[in-house]
């Protein structure tokens, strides 16, 4: 499984993998163990839209399907999303840099939560949640 970002071009694009001309978008089940905060989570998703090589059936993952991947691990994990997070915190009043201190994590950590680029540990989630 190749996890490059591609950019915005017509299909077929070129395999990573076996150097083909032949990648092409599809949907189609997806299974994958994800180890999180020391416990690992079996998620299968049944219909993920993901460009694939048609020749030796590499799986590129683009940024949709690995938006579409964390939003089903966070429900798994029962973890709150990214909008949750902004708005627990717009609801306590609370800056970004505020919030991070309160949690005593980094300053840029906090944005990477809110806009899905991270996933937060479970620990500090009970803490947002509170």
């Amino acid at each position: 499984m190749l996890v490059t970002p591609q950019p915005s071009k017509p299909f077929p694009w070129k395999c990573g993998h076996c150097r083909q001309r032949a990648v092409e978008m599809s949907v189609g089940p997806y299974s994958v163990n994800v180890g999180h905060d020391g416990r690992t989570y079996a998620m299968t998703i049944l219909d993920l839209e993901a460009p694939r090589c048609t020749q030796c059936g590499e799986l590129v993952l683009d940024d949709a399907a690995n938006q579409r991947i964390s939003i089903v691990f966070r429900q798994l994990a029962s973890l709150l999303t990214p909008a949750q997070i902004r708005g627990q915190r717009e609801a306590r009043g609370l800056t970004q840099k505020e919030l991070a201190s309160r949690l005593g994590i980094a300053e840029a950590t906090l944005p990477r939560w809110e806009d899905g680029g991270e996933i937060q540990p479970r620990a500090l989630d009970r803490l947002l949640r509170q």
